[in-house]
Order: C-alpha cells, then structure tokens, then sequence
C-alpha cells in the first residue's frame, strides 16, 4: 500500500479523482468510510473521478452510468462492473493497493 491523498483532501460523500502508476482512480468517502474505484466509466471512458457521489452511487459524468462504491457493481445499467482497489486511512493518508480487484462478473459495454 502507499499513500495516493491526504485524507484532509476528501470530504465527506465527496470523490476525488487520483492516478497511480498511470490509471486512474476514485477515491470516495461515504458516511466515513473511503472507497477506491477505476476512474474510467467502462461505456465511453467517462473519468469517474468528475462525476456525482449520491450516497454510494458514483455517476459518470457522461451518460450517467452509476456504480457502487463498496463493491463496483452497475445500478444503470444493471449488470455493468468496475474494479475496486484495497484502500484504507491512516497517519492522515488515504493508503491504496494499486493492484485492480476484478469486477465481480465480465461486462462488455454496448457497441458506440
């Protein structure tokens, strides 16, 4: 794990957008607890990092896709997946394992 954010930076049922070794990620904290998601919306790469917290829901920017920050399942549509990432908080940091948690089935988006 190594230090991405200081924790000071992320406010409550705020996401901050952050890159580790060239990919993107967002972070987000939701009743006091910090999730770690892949940044890029898997419909038409939308950073998900830019887009609305409502509660555990993150929607991108784009088109509104939604996901859960806990667990990388797709609300809209059901059935889309994002990877998770290993996060905690600790010495005023938000520490993250950079290695990607797969999505918890295969999704192929929709052809644009």
């Amino acid at each position: 794990m190594r230090p991405v954010l200081r924790s000071d930076l992320l406010g409550e049922g705020r996401v901050v957008p952050v890159q580790v070794d060239g990919a993107e990620i967002a972070i987000a904290r939701v009743l006091g607890q910090v999730y770690a998601v892949a940044g890029v919306c898997p419909h038409r790469g939308g950073l998900l990092g830019e887009g609305d917290l409502s509660e555990h829901h993150l929607y991108c920017p784009l088109h509104a896709w939604s996901f859960d920050v806990r667990t990388g399942a797709g609300f809209f549509p059901q059935g889309a997946r994002i990877a998770t990432f290993a996060v905690e908080e600790r010495e005023g940091q938000i520490w993250l394992d950079a290695t990607p948690r797969a999505p918890p089935i295969d999704f192929v988006p929709p052809v644009p």
